[in-house]
């Protein structure tokens, strides 16, 4: 059995994109993918996203905003940042994985919450499917 591919979602606060994003990844991922999130300036998750998110995960895992910082000590396959200030910040991070960069812009509003999510399993489902992790 291959380990698990690893990837990292970077975007700025750590609150909701990257969570989002975090959350899809390991459901659709189902142990063949690790994902894990990181910001450049982490916040404090909004309670409506941590609930959205802690479903997302199955109930299982309450979500928590990290510090890029925190994960330069470990090793991805794949970093993706989800907004144009985390990808500047990526120089931080020794690494000579594959890098993507989405950008989608921060919102809080519950229906573009919902089309970001769709937007990000739709290009993971692609990306995990180009890899044959689906």
């Amino acid at each position: 059995m291959t380990a698990p591919h690893k990837i990292l979602f970077v975007c700025r606060h750590n609150a909701i994109r990257s969570q989002i994003a975090e959350a899809l990844a390991n459901k659709m991922g189902r142990g063949r993918v690790i994902a894990k999130s990181a910001g450049t300036e982490p916040q404090p998750i909004p309670e409506q996203i941590a609930e959205w998110v802690t479903q997302l995960n199955g109930n299982e895992i309450k979500p928590s905003s990290k510090s890029l910082d925190s994960m330069a000590v470990e090793q991805f396959d794949t970093i993706i940042t989800l907004c144009d200030k985390s990808h500047d910040a990526l120089p931080e991070i020794a690494t000579d994985q594959q890098h993507i960069r989405w950008d989608f812009k921060h919102t809080e509003e519950p229906e573009a919450l919902r089309h970001m999510e769709i937007e990000i399993s739709e290009r993971l489902r692609l990306m995990l499917q180009v890899k044959g992790l689906l």
